[in-house]
């Protein structure tokens, strides 16, 4: 329970893949979670999948606070984490995950209504993120700051663009702050998973039993969101104390 008496907030956690199982390794470990939910493109009931989870973590015997909030919105952003404060008193780790819909079209083709679009999700809403969590964190002394990525961004230029271009700021965005923030005990980092790696586990059953580390992942045969999820949580820990500004990649099979 290294985590014990940490305050997590993970946005887009509901969903499934790396976000759900992110909050479930957390609240493993002992942090009182806050999960996060806007629109889940994979399933038009968001509130129940959003629901389930929350009493998944209940059960792991946690706190939890649910706020639905599009992270494309910088004042939604803002406001999500008031309420984590005004909820715990505090906020320990954030956790950038959510993302956007991927749009495959070249610069070109793109309109630059798209491209912001792109952006808000891929930039502007982590950036709203660690903006209004920052302050709480350098009271306290004491932060950990995860943005997610993808395999290859600032490497190579592929499709679709404005999700690779913000992936690569984000990756900027983490080294930056892991300047800027080291003298008040915040650290800031980037894992980095290959696009198949982001794919749902299909049932809460099944992240549950990964999670637990047991004969089924054992014998997994290709990363999984639990990988990742692992990672972040090493990331969030005492053990990855001095572990700043990196890059995690999870190479593509």
């Amino acid at each position: 329970m290294d985590l014990q008496g940490r305050i997590a907030l993970i946005t887009g956690s509901t969903a499934g893949g790396i976000g759900r199982s992110t909050a479930i390794t957390l609240a493993g470990r002992g942090a009182d979670i806050v999960l996060n939910y806007g629109t889940n493109r994979a399933d038009d009931d968001a509130d129940h999948q959003a629901r389930v989870v929350e009493a998944a973590i209940r059960d792991l015997g946690r706190r939890v606070l649910l706020v639905k909030a599009d992270t494309r919105d910088g004042d939604a952003v803002t406001d999500m984490v008031g309420q984590a404060v005004d909820e715990f008193g505090k906020l320990d780790i954030v956790v950038a995950n959510a993302s956007g819909a991927w749009n495959f079209k070249g610069i070109t083709e793109m309109t630059l209504e798209e491209f912001r679009d792109g952006m808000d999700a891929e930039l502007h809403g982590a950036y709203a993120l660690v903006h209004a969590c920052l302050p709480v964190m350098r009271r306290n002394r004491w932060g950990r700051i995860v943005l997610l990525g993808v395999y290859g961004a600032g490497i190579d230029a592929r499709d679709p663009a404005d999700f690779h271009i913000g992936k690569g700021a984000r990756h900027l965005l983490a080294q930056h702050l892991a300047r800027q923030e080291r003298p008040h005990n915040i650290t800031a980092n980037l894992v980095s998973p290959g696009a198949g790696h982001t794919e749902h586990f299909g049932t809460m059953d099944e992240a549950l039993t990964y999670a637990a580390h047991g004969d089924e992942w054992s014998r997994r045969e290709r990363c999984t969101p639990q990988d990742i999820a692992d990672a972040i949580a090493y990331l969030c820990s005492e053990q990855g104390r001095f572990v700043n500004g990196s890059q995690l990649s999870f190479a593509i099979e």
